[in-house]
């Protein structure tokens, strides 16, 4: 059988390759070159867009996390106004204290007879040389 008839594939792989080979040929060095530099510029670009956005997303970030305004300001000539209502409610607990009130800090009761912590005795005898 004609190789040319062959309907197999492996004879419309060897027109195929050999077709290509005859229709191959080399760039120019020129055209190279600008592909190149083409594909660099896009390298570029894109590393700069990239860049771009990670800072504006750190601003974001950072602006996010910043504390914001506290609130209006005071005027100066009166701080004292809003004093008094503070200390009032913050009383610091005394030490004999021992209420449980939410967000105050609860003392144990005193004993009037200890003034000083025990001291520690050994228990195990030290290892003899």
């Amino acid at each position: 059988m004609n190789e040319h008839s062959d309907p197999s594939l492996r004879a419309l792989f060897r027109a195929a390759a050999e077709h290509g080979s005859r229709e191959a040929a080399t760039l120019p060095v020129a055209r190279v070159v600008e592909r190149g530099r083409r594909a660099h510029r896009r390298r570029l670009a894109l590393g700069t867009a990239t860049a771009g956005v990670v800072a504006l997303l750190g601003l974001a970030t950072a602006v996010s996390l910043a504390p914001g305004p506290a609130g209006p300001a005071l005027p100066a000539t009166s701080p004292s106004d809003l004093l008094p209502q503070e200390t009032a409610s913050t009383a610091p607990p005394t030490p004999d204290s021992t209420t449980t009130t939410e967000g105050r800090r609860t003392y144990p009761p005193t004993t009037s007879g200890r003034t000083t912590p025990p001291t520690a005795t050994a228990t195990t005898t030290p290892p003899q040389d």
